[in-house]
Parts: structure tokens; sequence; C-alpha cells
């Protein structure tokens, strides 16, 4: 497993702009990653559920946005903690985004046990074919990796925004569910912060009241962390 980095930005250093920039410069890198292998769709992915049964991808979850987090090791599963749960509470609100996970170990025996005692979890064991194998390269040793998947299989957040990443993942979901890939929307959200941490448009402001269903705004403090 390598290291989680871990940034936090837009604390009160905010007030001074030059820290401003060099902070937003350095999320707007880490979200410029989002958009690596872009041109990968999951759609013809062969999933087999906890019955044995074998789907493709796209019969199961197309038409979704999926935030979907891939693991190897029923010791190491994705989070299913405080961040995550309020993550999918407030997504409740949008029929259209699913959560799901999707097991890329070799272990099929110990996944099928663990899933088993977990009911309830949208689990599926990824078949390891030349469909599959460019993904799992692509993944260069990392297993417990979150990702955002559009409507039509394509991937638009590759190790993308964590749980935790309160405002930076709910925005990059919420607008992926119109194909915005999570590069273009984190950097909109970045770029979208001002010195006195409080965003600068309108159409923010909306968003933001509406999704967290807030009447008015404090100032901003949220991170943004990487899978390397």
């Amino acid at each position: 497993m390598k290291k989680l980095l871990y940034l936090l930005l837009f604390t009160a250093f905010l007030s001074q702009s030059s820290c401003t920039m060099m902070i937003k410069g350095i999320a707007k890198k880490m979200v410029k990653k989002y958009d690596d292998h872009s041109d990968m769709n999951v759609s013809d992915f062969q999933l087999k559920d906890k019955n044995g049964k074998v789907h493709s991808y796209a019969d199961l979850l197309a038409g979704k946005t999926v935030y979907l987090y891939t693991w190897a090791d029923t010791t190491n599963r994705p989070p299913n903690d405080k961040n995550y749960k309020e993550l999918m509470a407030r997504f409740s609100a949008y029929p259209d985004v699913v959560f799901a996970d999707l097991f890329i170990g070799t272990d099929e025996k110990s996944w099928l046990d663990f899933v088993k005692k977990h009911p309830g979890t949208a689990s599926y064991y990824l078949v390891k074919n030349d469909i599959s194998n460019p993904f799992l390269n692509a993944l260069e040793g990392s297993t417990l990796v979150p990702f955002i998947i559009g409507k039509d299989g394509k991937i638009l957040s590759f190790k993308g925004p964590k749980p935790q990443d309160k405002i930076v993942v709910d925005y990059i979901l919420y607008e992926a569910r119109d194909g915005v890939n999570g590069s273009a929307s984190g950097k909109k959200l970045i770029k979208g912060v001002n010195s006195a941490q409080k965003f600068k448009t309108e159409e923010l402001n909306d968003w933001y009241k509406k999704h967290f269903k807030v009447k008015e705004i404090d100032k901003l403090s949220f991170g943004i962390s990487s899978t390397q």
C-alpha cells in the first residue's frame, strides 16, 4: 500500500493571498491527476456477484453515476466510517448516484466470505481478463482506491477524491452526474474560492446551500487527499 498524502487546504493562511495562490496551485495539480486514463471505459468489465453470476458493468450500473472503491484485501476494505456514511447520506437525494465497491484481489473465496457476512453492500468481484487488465495495470500497485464512473461507464475521476475530502468530493461527484470529469470540476471549485474563504460565484454559492442544506455559508475549510 502506497502512502496516502494529505494536504489541508483553505486554512487560516488563506488570508494571505500569496499563500492562497500557492495552496490553490498545489490543489490544482492534484485534481489534474483525476483526468489520468480518461480514455478508459469500464462498461465491458465482467463482474461477479455474491451468487456467482457474472454480469457486465453496463448490465448492472449503466445510467448511474458511481462512486466506486476498489480493494484487494479483506483486512483493508473500503471505508465504512462517519465520513463515508455522511457522503452517502448527502447523495441519497440524487437517485442517479450509487455507491459500490469492486474487489480486485485474487482470493475470491475470502471476498465471498466477507460479503456474506456483510449483506446490503453493493460489492462485486472483478473478473481478470484482457478487458480489465489495462485498468489493473494502470493502478500501478495501488489497491484501496476511489473512482468516479460516469453514466456511460467512462472513468471521470481516476484515483479520485476520498470521503473525507468534504466539499471537493461532493462537488466533483455532483458534477459527474452531467458527465464532467473530476479534473475540470475540481479546478473550477478551487478557482472559485477567494482569499476570504468564500465562493466567488453565485453558482457555487447556490450549489453549496442547496446541497448541504444551509442558509448561510461560513468560511470555507476543506481538504484534498491523494493516492500515490
